[in-house]
């Protein structure tokens, strides 16, 4: 088991056929009107003709616009459209965190319109042994999470999502110096207020220096009087970050983590998880757990099966290994006079 570790997602077709199922047929407004978040979903009830008073007709919707309808038959289901099919269809995600040699060390089913990168932490939790590195996609961008392997001192290997370049900062235009930032003119931002929501810093220059500023005019939108900028809470981790992917490990375990992590998520595939057979998220992740073990009990065994490594004379002063298969760690060295 090596503690350089890889994480990913894959989508698991519901045991679910959406075709009956159609948008609510209102405008945005009268859904939101009508519309009740109940555990994360949003429920309409309504009287139709003929129906007694104490009877209503329920509907669940994904979305706030009510165009995703779920089935009420499993409202944990929901929609998503695979990589390899444009249709959308109604999916749960499988994650899964695995080591080097393909063994899932940890996993957890999750709807399938939640962010990738916020199961991690729970798996994390649950590993055997804890990882000196994590390799991702660039889906587990999230500022958060670096933190978070920050904190537990596990390097991250993650790209970094192009829309992080597209900020002032990031361009170049404006240069971060922790609690202030400095403009192309020299002129100081002042860290203001913070949006806890987003997880944003408002940076905010005096009104006296952008209007003596012979650039105003192409720095300054038309209604503002001074220069705001917009700038995340974990800027300085991106800009580690940064640092860390021009590095030639960076690039060798991104390079290993496509190997690793898509040849697991095909031998499930292969075992039948590619669709739930059961229904709810609780009995998914039942199926999900039971398929994980299948996987490595599978590995294991040709593992263990594989053929000896041949042996080679050696002086009797020198210790004899006896190979139980070909991965490293699945030797053991016994000393010849234990032998004689």
């Amino acid at each position: 088991m090596t503690r350089q570790m890889y994480v990913d997602s894959s989508l698991v077709r519901a045991n679910l056929s959406g075709k009956q199922l159609s948008p609510s047929g209102m405008t945005v407004d009268e859904f939101k009107e009508k519309a009740v978040e109940e555990n994360d979903l949003l429920v309409v009830r309504e009287q139709h003709p003929g129906m007694d008073a104490k009877e209503e007709s329920v509907s669940y919707y994904q979305d706030p616009k009510g165009r995703l309808p779920l089935s009420p038959v499993d409202t944990d289901a929901g929609w998503r459209t695979s990589r390899n099919d444009r249709r959308s269809h109604l999916h749960y995600q499988e994650n899964i965190i695995v080591d080097g040699g393909g063994f899932i060390l940890s996993r957890q089913a999750t709807h399938a319109s939640e962010g990738e990168w916020k199961a991690v932490k729970g798996m994390l939790t649950h590993l055997p042994i804890k990882p000196e590195s994590l390799a991702a996609d660039t889906a587990y961008n999230a500022g958060r999470l670096r933190k978070h392997l920050e904190d537990m001192n596990i390097t991250a290997h993650i790209p970094i999502h192009p829309n992080h370049a597209k900020n002032m900062v990031s361009k170049g235009g404006f240069t971060y110096r922790g609690d202030h930032l400095l403009c192309p003119m020299g002129k100081r931002l002042s860290r203001g207020a913070f949006h806890k929501r987003d997880g944003i810093f408002q940076y905010v220059a005096r009104q006296r220096d952008c209007q003596a500023c012979p650039v105003k005019g192409e720095c300054l939108p038309p209604p503002q009087k001074r220069r705001f900028v917009s700038l995340s809470m974990y800027h300085p981790v991106f800009l580690r970050a940064r640092e860390h992917n021009e590095s030639e490990v960076y690039r060798r375990e991104m390079k290993r983590r496509q190997t690793k992590v898509e040849g697991v998520f095909a031998s499930l595939d292969r075992l039948g998880w590619a669709r739930s057979r059961l229904r709810s998220l609780w009995k998914v992740n039942c199926e999900g757990y039971i398929s994980a073990l299948a996987h490595n009990l599978k590995k294991a065994a040709v593992r263990l099966g594989a053929p000896a490594v041949p042996s080679v004379p050696r002086p009797a002063s020198e210790p004899v290994s006896v190979g139980i298969g070909q991965h490293p760690g699945q030797r053991m060295v016994l000393s010849t006079d234990l032998l004689s």
